[in-house]
């Protein structure tokens, strides 16, 4: 009886954890990833924003860097400032990814736009 018990509890706790991780698997593309230039090629970027989070073609947004200002002491969190590098023009949109026509700037990897068009 001991041993079903404990396999139950031990199967809960899995069940329980996976279900975490996929929570937390959405939540990153929701928060984490949302606008975030995921590639850039011939004056194309591609962006982690769609159709689902309001994206429309014609839309134009700033983009931004985060660059780090110094390396934080353990315990401390690190300092950024953003650096507008960019303008885009959304020219097809899916549900979660967009692909816009780079207008001005140094648009790269990793930038992030400005959801506030």
């Amino acid at each position: 009886m001991k041993k079903r018990t404990v396999w139950n509890v031990l199967l809960v706790l899995l069940f329980a954890t996976t279900m975490g991780c996929a929570t937390l698997e959405s939540a990153g593309h929701k928060y984490v990833m949302r606008g975030s230039v995921l590639d850039v090629s011939d004056g194309t970027a591609y962006l982690c924003l769609g159709t689902e989070q309001g994206a429309k073609v014609g839309q134009e947004f700033t983009v931004n860097r985060y660059i780090r200002t110094f390396t934080s002491p353990k315990g401390q969190q690190p300092a950024y400032k953003i650096e507008t590098v960019g303008r885009v023009k959304i020219t097809n949109t899916e549900s979660h990814m967009a692909t816009a026509k780079i207008l001005t700037g140094d648009v790269k990897e990793n930038d992030i736009v400005d959801l506030n068009p």
